[in-house]
């Protein structure tokens, strides 16, 4: 039974205790800014001891592992403290608030031999069913994608609308979903440009209370992939409703991996594994459901799972670094006016097959 700890008793907390219970782990301290905090959500899920200091929680507890959900910005240094102690670290999005500590986090967990793992956890049933389709024989050459997380915006009147404390506002909050999504399944990516702005700085949140925000709002980021692909990823807060879709775009048919559903559009073709169904105006289109033998692991099973069988999660932190250096470029970008070259790397956990990239070989 590995024991961990929290870092950051907030509402995001509760998914891990409650993702712990009769697993082979369990939480044996809690810490939070206020002692009183740390104290409450430790009476809430049994956990023994509480501490409002992680570095004397980190030397007196020695957790096999800590799961990091502070705000944004306090995402690096409990991180990096864990790490030089050799503890695993799951670490909640974004990975930090600046490239600089995305790097020093790797580099930490590169000598100290313990594990970073750093959300968004894209390897849901849906996202494995959606890389069986990703080839040349059911959608043919890849030809771009489109990848977008839209929604009316945060609801609380808290840090999420102040830069000094977000860093980033829309663009880690909820950019790194979208882009985490098409680095996981394209692997590294070669240039990136970026348009973002403030597009309403006088906010009307839950329950009517007025904001003022300085944070980004607005983003839109195009990447480019070596192979020539161009994907686009969108966040705006400012929606009536939520939308989280990414779209694959071959050059025989399409495939939408959208609200944890898979549909593949194929005309004139068909897939034996699919229900027939219609999508977004559009016939030829087949439902796919997860097969019985793809994992519906948590956040925190996987987490679990990397730490006992010693290998790397699939949302390492080489490839969050990746994601996130798109983003902060991504940023630069839009203020500068220019394109970015990328200059990070990550080896994939899957493989694509090499002809879906190659739009060069042949006509099609």
């Amino acid at each position: 039974m590995l024991r961990l700890a929290m870092i950051g008793c907030g509402q995001i907390s509760d998914r891990f205790f409650k993702q712990a219970a009769g697993g082979d782990a369990r939480f044996v301290a809690a810490c939070a800014r206020t002692l009183d905090s740390a104290r409450r959500k430790a009476a809430q899920y049994g956990v023994d001891a509480a501490y409002d200091d992680y570095e004397t929680m980190l030397d007196q507890v020695r957790p096999d592992g800590v799961v990091i959900a502070t705000p944004h910005s306090l995402h690096a240094a409990p991180a990096i403290a864990a790490l030089q102690r050799g503890i695993h670290v799951l670490n909640e999005k974004p990975m930090a608030t600046s490239l600089a500590d995305c790097h020093r986090m790797v580099e930490t967990a590169d000598q100290s031999g313990a594990l970073l793992m750093c959300l968004p956890f894209d390897h849901t049933p849906a996202f494995l069913t959606a890389l069986r389709f990703l080839n040349e024989e059911t959608l043919g050459k890849w030809t771009g994608a489109v990848s977008e997380l839209l929604i009316p915006g945060p609801p609380r009147d808290n840090w999420y609308y102040d830069r000094s404390i977000a860093h980033g506002g829309a663009v880690l909050d909820c950019l790194v979903y979208p882009v985490s999504r098409l680095v996981s399944m394209f692997g590294p990516a070669s240039r990136v440009t970026g348009m973002l702005n403030t597009l309403i700085p006088h906010r009307i949140v839950g329950e009517g209370k007025r904001v003022e925000s300085d944070v980004d709002d607005n983003v839109a980021l195009t990447i480019e992939w070596a192979s020539g692909q161009i994907a686009v990823a969108r966040t705006l807060w400012g929606t009536s409703f939520s939308r989280n879709d990414t779209v694959i775009y071959g050059r025989k048919g399409t495939l939408w991996l959208s609200g944890g559903q898979v549909v593949v559009h194929l005309p004139g073709g068909s897939i034996g594994e699919g229900s027939a169904t219609e999508w977004q105006g559009l016939g030829g289109c087949y439902r796919i459901s997860p097969p019985a033998d793809i994992p519906n692991e948590s956040i925190l099973e996987h987490f679990v799972s990397s730490i006992l069988t010693a290998t790397q999660p699939r949302c390492n932190g080489r490839l969050q670094l990746h994601v996130h250096e798109i983003l902060f470029a991504g940023i630069l970008s839009g203020q500068a006016g220019r394109t970015i070259p990328l200059e990070t790397r990550f080896e994939p956990w899957h493989t694509l097959p090499a002809s879906f990239r190659d739009t060069k070989a042949g006509f099609i």
